[in-house]
């Protein structure tokens, strides 16, 4: 195929043959810093970019490196604004480029580090860790913020499902009034235990109140997604703050997530951490050993 001059254009045209949002989005948001990065190392505007440009192999390689150090970095991470970034990500960043330039015809074929994957919880450890962080609100947590976090990690620990699979859900995915009560998550529907059915209940309560206010302020329609926001943004480009109970983004969900298993754990855990492994009653041997920086919590 022809290689589009413009290298914006190339990128978008890449990212509408994505069919996942999921990846649309990881896609997007390391392309996205790749053409800003490129454009502020020539002095010029991303429009000035051409696809050529984001296909050198010179250009490709200085980007990952200064990624690698962490001089890309837009917002703070675990371990400051400066940290090298991590293996994951830089996984993804080569990802990305690989992906791209194969779908321009001119593929780089970048070797991407080996993934980490964080250790796993098992379905004791998830249980024990959701009913503590359930009971108890962390000082220097909105309750608000605190309620969607714990109801996000129940539905993570019942149905073993990750953020790409739990953000998209509505409040229809949750039957709560049953004598079983049970979420729906990627169209399959899985029960929920006493801890999570109360967790969730509780932040259904809390989503009405916020969507009324909601409402109030914009005249608009119910808000049907289940995870929205607990507090009001912030002003941009001149235009007000937007009200809390809007939909909230998957970097709001995973960034409130860190901070609560941060503050109430002493060390932060990933989602997926909660999504289970084998069984209890399996030899540890059997158990999948992976490499994480992560370590289990120990809430007894």
């Amino acid at each position: 195929m022809s290689v589009p001059a413009r290298g914006t254009a190339a990128v978008n045209r890449f990212l509408d043959t994505l069919r996942s949002e999921a990846t649309r989005r990881q896609r997007r948001a390391y392309l996205e810093e790749y053409t800003s990065w490129l454009a502020a190392q020539r002095r010029c505007d991303t429009g000035h970019l051409t696809t050529e440009d984001l296909l050198d192999q010179d250009n490709a390689l200085a980007w990952l490196t200064a990624a690698r150090r962490g001089t890309t970095r837009r917002r703070p991470g675990l371990h400051g604004p400066t940290a090298p970034a991590a293996a994951n990500s830089m996984a993804a960043r080569t990802s990305s480029l690989n992906t791209f330039s194969r779908y321009c015809g001119h593929p780089l074929e970048l070797q991407p580090p080996a993934p980490q994957f964080a250790q796993r919880l098992t379905p004791t450890e998830a249980h024990r860790t959701l009913r503590l962080l359930a009971g108890h609100h962390p000082a220097g947590t909105l309750e608000t913020t605190w309620q969607r976090s714990v109801a996000l990690i129940a539905l993570a620990v019942c149905t073993g499902q990750g953020i790409s699979t739990l953000h998209p859900m509505r409040l229809t995915d949750l039957e709560l009034e049953r004598p079983l009560p049970r979420a729906r998550a990627a169209g399959d529907w899985y029960p929920l235990d006493t801890v999570s059915r109360d967790a969730l209940t509780r932040w259904k309560n809390t989503h009405q109140a916020l969507t009324t206010g909601h409402l109030k302020a914009l005249q608009g329609g119910r808000v049907e997604e289940l995870w929205i926001t607990t507090a009001p943004g912030r002003p941009r480009d001149g235009r007000p703050a937007l009200p809390a109970g809007l939909p909230a983004a998957v970097r709001t969900l995973e960034a409130a997530h860190r901070k609560l298993t941060a503050t109430a754990l002493g060390t932060p855990l990933l989602l997926e951490q909660f999504c289970g492994t084998a069984a209890d009653d399996e030899p540890p041997a059997a158990r999948p050993r992976r490499n994480s920086k992560h370590t289990r919590p120990d809430p007894a």
